[in-house]
């Protein structure tokens, strides 16, 4: 199974990759959402809060709707189960002190029906600092029904693995970081608790 399953994942991580310099992690900054601007919708931006708990900075309009609240300003753990927070904002953390891309197989469940999407996080820095923001999306891994938006309840996460720098189509990385992440990802998202401005 391919890492990335997306084309428009792979079209972020590409993107990511062109910002590195000289092996260093890409700064926020240089972001710029002209160059993935039909991606917008979809795409968030976590970064460490005073108390250094990473939260969503930004986050797409799409995403919001389809979580049926608003993110902005909400811890990412808050996506998860509140007896799993704690571990939630651990492993995220150690995800980014790391430095490595990740995407996570995830299933939406909505009211009558499932849906299939990635979530991709891509670790960046604010400035010359060690990496302290994450730039992620969550892409539909079919084609999206635009005449329908459904509300999404919950999502369970599958298979989570590094994405090689090299080339995004490799096989999964099966290192312990992985595993712990898979099992630290594979959870309920549950509705309370998410709330913010896109």
């Amino acid at each position: 199974m391919d890492t990335m399953q997306t084309e428009a994942g792979n079209e972020l991580f590409s993107y990511w990759l062109e910002l590195k310099r000289d092996g260093a992690l890409p700064q926020q900054r240089e972001f710029e959402p002209a160059r993935v601007r039909h991606m917008l919708p979809d795409l968030f931006i976590l970064g460490k809060n005073d108390a250094g708990i990473l939260s969503f900075r930004l986050a797409g309009t799409r995403l919001c709707a389809i979580f049926g609240h608003e993110l902005r300003g909400r811890p990412f753990a808050c996506l998860w189960h509140r007896t799993q927070r704690r571990h939630a904002n651990i492993g995220i953390q150690a995800m980014l002190a790391r430095g490595r891309p990740m995407v996570t197989d995830v299933t939406g469940i909505a009211a009558e029906s499932v849906h299939e999407y990635q979530l991709v996080l891509l670790p960046m820095r604010s400035g010359d600092s060690e990496p302290d923001r994450i730039i992620g999306a969550i892409l539909p891994r079919q084609p999206r029904n635009s005449a329908r938006l459904e509300t999404i309840s919950c999502l369970h996460a599958g298979e989570s693995r590094s994405i090689g720098e090299d080339n995004p189509q490799i096989p999964p990385d099966r290192t312990r970081f992985s595993r712990f992440m898979r099992r630290l990802l594979s959870i309920e998202i549950v509705d309370d608790g998410l709330s913010g401005r896109s």
